[in-house]
């Protein structure tokens, strides 16, 4: 298996439309290949305030997929790949996608495929390029951290993940309230060491991370269940370290 990996998105290109980026879009991509793909309208500052109620109109599109990808190992040939949609922002139909990935001389790798557009709500083809980003060590850890944490709750029809590649954390839940969505990033650029701490970077509506994850040392493993101040349950499905 690989080793989990971040990636942005360096443009998308519709139909016969002209490339270009009008969001912020990163995925962050587990070992398992559960990933979180969050996409926000490039305007900054990026939406950072929880009770802001015109938030979510910042958010293009975002979904976290316990996916089942056609490659395995690196992406070293042409790959096609198919995304079941365990929850998409922009309905609450069942939704899939699929794409054939490939990989670029200079490190990028080009995506071609066919889903729905958010400007039109019609299924058309796409061509995006992605390029993964180095995770980064957090404070005193001395390897990569990474885990994937689910919410799933039948009763009050709530659903969710969470996940970690690195010093960044992002997640997605439907709630029969609506979507939330957040993002944290470790501070790595702080004055002092003692000063670096995990930030929130983006909140449209409120999703709160467990207060263990942000704590040092803290080793959490497959299985363990956990409470964030917001009152969602979470299980962690996967965890994983590497250098």
């Amino acid at each position: 298996m690989d080793n989990p990996f971040i990636s942005v998105r360096k443009y998308i290109k519709w139909g016969d439309e002209p490339r270009g980026e009008n969001t912020n879009t990163l995925v962050l991509t587990a070992r398992s290949k559960h990933f979180v793909d969050i996409r926000i309208f490039n305007d900054l500052p990026l939406p950072d305030d929880p009770d802001d109620k015109t938030a979510i109109q910042r958010l293009e599109w975002a979904s976290p997929i316990p996916s089942k990808l056609s490659w395995a190992g690196e992406i070293l040939k042409p790959a096609h790949a198919i995304w079941t949609h365990w929850i998409d922002s922009t309905t609450t139909s069942p939704v899939k996608d699929e794409g054939d990935m490939y990989p670029q001389s200079d490190g990028t790798v080009l995506e071609y495929g066919i889903m729905a557009n958010p400007k039109t709500g019609k299924m058309t083809k796409y061509e995006e390029c992605w390029e993964d980003v180095e995770p980064a060590l957090v404070g005193d850890e001395e390897e990569f951290v990474s885990w994937v944490l689910i919410c799933d709750d039948a009763e009050s029809g709530t659903k969710g993940m969470l996940i970690r590649i690195g010093e960044i954390i992002q997640g997605l839940v439907r709630t029969p309230k609506g979507i939330s969505v957040v993002r944290w990033e470790w501070n790595a650029n702080a004055e002092t060491e003692e000063e670096a701490e995990w930030e929130r970077a983006v909140a449209i509506g409120r999703l709160e991370v467990p207060g263990i994850l942000f704590e040092e040392g803290e080793n959490i493993v497959k299985g363990v269940e956990l409470m964030g101040s917001d009152g969602l349950d979470w299980l962690c499905v996967e965890a994983f370290e590497w250098s």
